[in-house]
């Protein structure tokens, strides 16, 4: 732990203290769970044109020659992301994720399957692909970050920049990797413009300058002017030679000369940007533990307030306190009425929600019923992981969409109910909890799909995704899962038809299973919104009735009594505050964002 975190850390437990002594013991815990290190995932997702280095670039930023699934002939097909090996997931492995399912294989088999030319990947009696792979490696830096090599077919894929839009509790860097020998493309440029500006940490590295070495130079300047005029972002350009990182490394010099080769290659360079990077995206999740234990700590500041006012007033206290206990008891005797504004609002929401996943799902059919009507099979099958999987994502896409939709709306319904954020926490858990689903199983549609359907393959099961997750947070990922991509390999084979066939009965399947989602969502977070509201306001008429029995109290006690309360509430009000003091400082010199 760093010393950064470790105030953290310090302050998040000092302020768990006062909270728990007044009965907050769910804000602390909420603010704890936050700054686990549990919660944070680390990232370095490296993205390109196909044929710039970037399998040979992620092979170096591991520090291992050919760690990474590099073909002169072939490209990558699908994601795979490089982690730390240990006793349960060995070096010399590889995880193959498929729909239904982890199969481990031999790390050597991992091009037959993960590459445009593999061996399984042509052959047509192989019923199911994977869409990811994740390979173990026992490397340092993969101690400090996970590294995800994306597909090289189909070039840079707006979709590639969802993979480092994580959600809060995430860290993640995206770089993009661009040639030496010429400046940014258009593509490239494109991309970085309006697919990669909901990425807050970008890097561009100049792959290849071992190639170019009179021209890397003014190339990289001007890139770097190029992004500044056409971006307007201040996106770190850095030059690096894979190939002399990766001879350096394996050289076997002396250490001092090894490390000028490898200073040469520009590599330190380049992770010397990326843990600066990472360190940066790493602060929300601190960030989120001191914002959620400054909420806290203010409301017991405004409790401890309540009461010294009631001390020092005593009986002038109690015609005000006496009234808005008698407003509150009115809310809960009309607990009818607000219950049916409840209904109402979240019947709304859960119809502004299915509309807007009705539009996107008609977006997706008329984009790809397009493209399969315009492609020919035999380009289609020539990269089917990269096809399906396309796919996949812009459903998940739509359901992450529909799910941001209704949450948003139900974040403004409970914020205005109880006019208070941390109740919208309380009732956002429950809600992320609620998208679980359980998985969907579809049997045949039409006899005409000869065969093409297996009622116990199209499921939509539990997977986390990325997309969905930098909508509802890391540990909640829930209710959208994987498109019956083995079936999708399978209507390719048998023709465009059924193709079209798997592709509108796939996404009936998603809508079913939003729909099914949503209505979840809201059979569960209903009866707990008003169950809090009721809590809530009988917690504040408790407190109230409580707070004119100490004003009655205070009026009729002496002189001394009164002083030695006052004293008492004194001074938790300056231990609360002496916690929220440095919490405020913290958050605004930036120890993570300003609050």
């Amino acid at each position: 732990m760093s010393a950064a975190e470790g105030a953290v850390a310090e302050l998040v437990v000092g302020a768990g203290k006062v909270l728990r002594a007044y009965g907050h013991h769910d804000i602390a815990d909420r603010a704890e769970r936050k700054l686990s290190a549990e919660e944070r995932i680390r990232s370095v997702v490296v993205v390109g044109e196909i044929k710039r280095g970037k399998s040979t670039l992620v092979s170096a930023l591991i520090g291992r020659d050919g760690a990474a699934v590099d073909d002169v002939e072939n490209s990558t097909a699908i994601s795979v992301r490089f982690v730390v090996a240990d006793d349960e997931h060995p070096e010399g492995t590889a995880d193959l994720v498929f729909p239904d399912g982890v199969r481990r294989i031999d790390r050597a088999d991992l091009a037959e399957w993960a590459t445009t030319g593999g061996r399984h990947v042509l052959d047509p009696t192989v019923e199911a692909l994977p869409v990811a792979a994740i390979v173990p490696v026992a490397s340092p830096r993969l101690t400090h970050a996970s590294i995800v090599d994306t597909p090289g077919v189909g070039g840079l894929d707006p979709r590639h920049a969802g993979l480092a839009a994580q959600s809060a509790e995430q860290a993640a860097v995206l770089v993009m990797v661009c040639e030496a020998s010429t400046p940014i493309t258009e593509p490239e440029m494109t991309f970085l413009r309006e697919n990669a500006a909901g990425v807050e940490n970008v890097i561009v590295a100049v792959s290849k300058t071992d190639k170019a070495t009179t021209r890397w130079r003014e190339i990289v300047a001007e890139n770097r002017k190029l992004i500044s005029r056409h971006v307007g972002r201040d996106i770190p350009v850095v030059p690096v030679s894979s190939v002399r990182a990766l001879a350096a490394l394996e050289s076997g010099l002396p250490e001092h000369l090894r490390e000028r080769a490898l200073n040469f290659s520009g590599l330190p360079a380049l992770w010397a940007v990326l843990d600066t990077r990472l360190e940066s995206a790493d602060r929300s999740p601190a960030d989120d533990a001191l914002r959620t234990s400054l909420e806290g700590l203010r409301r017991v500041e405004q409790r401890i307030e309540d009461e010294l006012n009631v001390v020092k007033e005593g009986e002038k206290a109690i015609p005000d306190l006496s009234a808005e206990l008698d407003r509150l008891k009115g809310l809960k005797d009309e607990a009818q009425q607000w219950e049916q504004h409840l209904q109402r609002d979240l019947t709304l929401a859960r119809q502004r929600a299915s509309t807007r996943l009705d539009e996107n799902l008609a977006e997706v059919r008329e984009r790809w019923t397009t493209k399969i009507n315009k492609s020919s099979l035999d380009v289609l099958r020539r990269s089917p992981q990269v096809f399906t999987a396309q796919i996949q994502s812009d459903l998940l896409g739509a359901m992450a969409a529909t799910a941001e939709c209704f949450l948003t709306d139900l974040e403004r319904i409970t914020t205005e109910l109880f006019g208070d954020e941390e109740r919208w926490e309380q009732i956002r858990e429950i809600a992320l909890l609620s998208m679980q689903t359980d998985p969907l199983v579809t049997g045949e549609v039409a006899s005409k799909r000869q065969g093409l359907l297996d009622p116990s393959v199209l499921s939509m099961g539990m997977i986390g995704t990325t997309m969905l997750g930098a909508v509802i947070g890391v540990g909640a990922i829930a209710g959208v899962a994987w498109v019956a991509i083995n079936l999708g390999f399978r209507a390719m084979r048998a023709g465009k038809t059924n193709l079209l066939t798997w592709l509108r009965e796939t996404i009936a399947t998603v809508r079913t299973a939003t729909t099914r989602m949503l209505d979840g969502t809201l059979a569960t977070t209903r009866p707990e919104i008003v169950l809090s509201r009721r809590r809530q306001l009988q917690e504040r008429i408790t407190d109230l009735q409580k707070q004119i029995e100490e004003a009655k109290r205070s009026a009729q006690a002496d002189s001394a009594a009164r002083e030695a309360s006052i004293t008492r509430l004194e001074k938790n009000l300056r231990i609360t505050r002496a916690k929220i003091t440095p919490i405020e400082e913290a958050l605004a010199a930036g120890t993570g964002a300003a609050a």
